[in-house]
């Protein structure tokens, strides 16, 4: 069997947040019309291998093949397909073959369930775009869990997904890997403004995350940019641009999630769903399971 082989502590955080969720969340909506729906845009494999090692050697591992573990967590599809109230459907998009042919497996492991499972060997923004374009005409509600491992997830898709008014969204987003690294100290570096224009929706950024300092010497006065945000100042920063298209909510609450001692990630969660009953439901499910594993929160003075 092949396996992803990553992370730690933070890993197992945050699979247990989204399994409590969406445990909470199919059992809340299961005597509704409509059906529900699981989107997990970066699947992996439906398994996981954590290697033992202390909490102060924690780092991320690239893909591996392995046929031993240390520990093995049970990933994001997995969890899901093992609630007590299932989802009507699962989409499960991965865009490396051999992390997709172990997903489609599932349906052996989930005979029950095996008609309602559709893998994709894919892009995530593209199976997300088709997937908000269909969701649009149905009769349904669902959960998108969004687990890059950088900055692959583009503003036009969380677009789309807000737009839809019918789904819930899992964030993981990478304040620290994929935005705080890419910000240097005397300036930002332009071949990766680019990448930041296209995950944040705007250059909006090279004002916000940078300061002007003025530096007087005997010649006169100088210019010079200085950086002004860390990983949790970004984080609130992609919590105010996602107010400005979420018609439901973004929440207040999140998740600072990474090893020995480094943000790396934001566990967000947001509705685009504007009804007030689904605001009300989804803010105390969502606040519940985050609140369990010490939620950050900030504040609009924090950068």
């Amino acid at each position: 069997m092949t396996l992803q082989s990553f992370g730690g502590i933070h890993t197992e955080i945050k699979l247990d947040v989204l399994e409590n969720y969406l445990d909470a969340y199919t059992k809340a909506l299961k005597n509704q019309k409509f059906q529900t729906v699981f989107f997990d845009a970066f699947a992996g494999t439906g398994s996981i291998e954590v290697p033992s090692r202390t909490e102060s050697s924690e780092g991320l591992l690239p893909f591996i093949d392995v046929t031993t573990s240390d520990k093995i967590l049970e990933g994001s599809a997995r969890r899901a397909l093992k609630l007590e109230t299932p989802f009507h459907q699962y989409i499960f998009v991965e865009k490396l073959r051999r992390k997709s042919n172990e997903l489609s497996r599932l349906k052996a492991d989930f005979p029950a369930l095996a008609n309602r499972i559709f893998v994709r060997t894919a892009d995530a923004n593209d199976e997300l775009e088709r997937f908000c374009k269909d969701i649009k005409k149905q009769n349904c509600r669902a959960v998108v869990f969004l687990d890059p491992f950088g900055n692959q997830i583009s503003w036009d898709t969380l677009q789309l997904i807000a737009e839809t008014n019918k789904i819930d969204l899992w964030y993981l987003f990478p304040a620290g890997l994929g935005v705080n690294r890419q910000i240097r100290e005397a300036g930002f570096h332009e071949p990766h403004a680019e990448s930041l224009d296209r995950l944040l929706g705007t250059k909006d950024w090279r004002t916000f995350f940078y300061e002007t300092k003025i530096e007087n010497d005997l010649f006169g006065s100088t210019e010079r940019s200085e950086k002004a945000v860390n990983a949790k100042g970004i984080t609130f920063f992609m919590q105010n641009r996602m107010k400005e298209i979420f018609k439901g909510i973004v929440l207040e609450d999140w998740l600072q999630l990474g090893s020995r001692g480094v943000h790396m990630y934001s566990l967000m969660f947001a509705t685009a769903n504007p009804s007030a009953p689904a605001i009300n439901l989804a803010k105390r499910l969502a606040s519940d399971v985050i609140k369990s594993r010490g939620a950050a929160r900030n504040r609009r003075t924090s950068k």
